[in-house]
């Protein structure tokens, strides 16, 4: 009998059933495709062998004069900076040391390793970090190990409690010295994104409580928790981070801007842009008009102001700033000098509100211009020279970003998701046509929607998006979009940040389960563990369903791209009946680079194709199958 090929249409559909997309792909999980066929996507491996603290959902690449190359990480309770393999804790302290009672430690229980720690006026919440110093061995405990970092896990207005790396030899100990200083770490931030309580908070009633103000039902509110956007959800952690020259510049979402001078090292600490610093004897000292906070910050191309959006502006008199922050407001520093923000004559430094929207939600510098979304459209920021320094334009109204993470910029194109659709700007803003749409926000967890985070890996032509499903409080899906070949995949993993081509020529990424850093495109398993991957074509029949299809002989085309010794995948034959019925595999083949075909009695109405891999370094690329497969009756 003549042989049939099975070429299906490219890319996962799952805008129609899956018996209307017959002839295409319509399930798939690390798969890719590229040049029109499905591939197992790359593994991942640790780059380094040690979890951060908290979630990260931030990274960010630069380089200094001498070449050394950084990787900042911004996590919900840490900001780092990698660099030869190694993490340096560069996390903003919230006050100066401070020298604690006498003997402050004191142990609880032999049964348990928590130590209460004399702290008075401490201001600590459960979950923030503290890091103690100029203590002294006591019980079980040497100095190493006091002298260290600590979360706390209880707290009141003057003890703090901590779990220590040993249990005591007795309970009731005190001990540490008389010379033990305490610094206290910004607080943590969340790690998921919470909905508010609270009758006076919307959208019960009311406007979202300032300062000070009352959250309803007799709680007390943290103005540090509030999401800036949405005064309903009290909002993760979300870090910004850029490089203005070789230093780093750092800002919480709501929050305060934070610089690193690379001049001091890697064991010197981001200090708040406000307050003054000497770097090597040379003083910064910033002026009255510095933001004290901001929604977002980056580094304009080019001329090099550094940005502020969402921030405060000046007092009617000019002469500080105000105490709340206006959404809307975008503000830039002098050029070439991060600490100037007052409008003078003889500098480049000011500031311009959007005219339309509530808030601004976030930007993104291009090659020409900074790309700024809000509530209620897209604007274009492109410098102009003086006076104005900055001309903004509307781009498009009507349209918006699900979360200050979720654009990309791939070379020519910017690419982002917004509430149920995607989009492309390419000089103009275009809905981008997706496969795979309703599959998407079809199952998501809008309330986490600040975690999307889309990642760009051009090696492969390729945006990802990863987003939390409804049923998850992360993210643990990703839908993929090839640019090149306009073609759509699905699959899970759970990443919370991404950054193409980082330090070893490889996208690096970070996930919650580990917190760990991974290289992507690194091998074919999952960290030394194996990586599953399958594709599952849509049903095939004959005349409509009219007659019964046999199969008797399959021919196989893979691609064997692992490092293992002995490679294979699975090659099953589905069939049902009607589509509303159960698949069942009526016939399941392991393929190996030697096998040349495979006989079969296969006979059903509908039949699909789902190949897939489960075993350690197996990596494949699906080429074209052959089968003898020809209408068989109607009955």
């Amino acid at each position: 009998m003549p042989l049939t090929k099975l070429q299906f249409r490219p890319g996962i559909v799952r805008e129609v059933t899956e018996y209307s997309n017959s002839g295409g792909w319509y399930d798939a999980d690390k798969v890719r495709f590229r040049q029109g066929y499905p591939e197992k996507i790359g593994g991942w491996r640790s780059v380094v062998n040690q979890a951060l603290e908290g979630v990260c959902r931030h990274i960010h690449q630069w380089s200094s004069l001498e070449s050394d190359r950084y990787v900042g990480l911004g996590t919900s309770s840490h900001l780092y900076i990698l660099w030869s393999e190694s993490y340096y804790d560069i996390t903003p302290l919230k006050q100066a040391a401070s020298t604690l009672p006498a003997n402050p430690f004191t142990t609880i229980s032999t049964t348990s390793n928590e130590l209460t720690v004399q702290a008075p006026s401490n201001g600590a919440r459960i979950g923030d970090y503290v890091i103690f110093s100029g203590a002294t061995a006591f019980d079980a405990y040497t100095a190493a190990m006091l002298n260290q970092e600590f979360v706390v896990v209880a707290s009141d207005a003057n003890t703090i409690t901590i779990a220590g790396p040993v249990a005591p030899n007795a309970a009731g100990v005190s001990g540490g010295g008389s010379s033990v200083t305490i610094n206290y770490l910004i607080p943590s931030g969340q790690d998921d994104a919470v909905v508010g309580q609270g009758w006076g908070v919307p959208p019960w009633g009311g406007t979202a409580p300032g300062a000070g103000m009352s959250s309803g039902w007799g709680e007390a509110f943290d103005p540090n928790q509030l999401n800036p956007v949405d005064p309903t959800v009290n909002q993760l952690r979300l870090w910004d981070l850029d490089n203005f020259g070789e230093d780093l510049v750092a800002n919480i979402r709501g929050g305060a801007i934070y610089y690193w001078h690379q001049a001091l090292g890697l064991s010197a600490r981001a200090v708040p842009l406000n307050q003054a610093i000497t770097v090597n004897g040379v003083p910064f000292t910033p002026d009255f008009a510095v933001p004290a906070t901001a929604r977002q910050i980056l580094v304009s191309p080019n001329d090099r102001h550094l940005v502020a959006m969402g921030c405060e502006d000046l007092n009617s008199a000019g002469t500080g700033i105000n105490a709340e922050p206006d959404l809307l407001l975008v503000r830039w520093s002098t050029e070439e000098d991060a600490y100037t923000w007052a409008p003078l004559r003889t500098n480049t430094a000011g500031s311009q509100r959007l005219s339309a929207g509530s808030y601004i939600i976030c930007g993104m510098r291009t090659a020409q211009e900074i790309l700024i979304w809000t509530d209620l459209g897209l604007w274009s920021m492109k410098y102009i020279g003086t006076p104005y320094v900055f001309g903004f334009e509307p781009v498009a109204e009507g349209l918006s970003i699900i979360g200050p993470n979720a654009a990309i910029n791939a070379g020519s194109i910017v690419l982002w998701m917004d509430r149920g659709i995607f989009y492309a700007y390419t000089g103009q803003v275009q809905e981008l046509p997706c496969a795979v749409k309703d599959y998407v926000f079809g199952d998501f967890n809008y309330l986490q929607g600040y975690k999307v985070y889309a990642g760009h890996n051009h090696a492969f032509s390729e945006v990802a998006w990863f987003y939390p499903s409804a049923d998850s409080q992360e993210n643990d899906r990703y839908v993929l979009y090839n640019y090149g070949e306009q073609t759509w995949s699905i699959g899970t993993i759970e990443r919370t940040a991404w950054l193409d081509l980082g330090r070893a020529n490889y996208p690096v990424a970070t996930d919650r389960a580990k917190s760990h850093l991974y290289y992507h495109e690194y091998g074919d398993d999952d960290d030394g563990a194996p990586l599953p991957a399958f594709v599952e074509s849509a049903d095939v029949d004959a005349d409509g369903g009219e007659h019964y299809l046999f199969l008797s002989r399959l021919i196989p085309d893979v691609i064997f791209r692992g490092d293992a010794d002995e490679q294979s995948v699975g090659v099953s034959v589905l069939t049902r009946s009607a589509p509303g019925k159960p698949k069942t595999v009526a016939a399941r083949l392991e393929v190996t680079p030697y096998t040349p075909e495979e006989y079969i009695r296969v006979r059903e109405r509908q039949i699909s194709f789902r190949i897939e891999s489960e075993a350690l370094g197996v990596g494949w690329r699906l080429g074209t199958l052959r089968t003898d497969m020809q209408p068989d009756g109607r009955r």
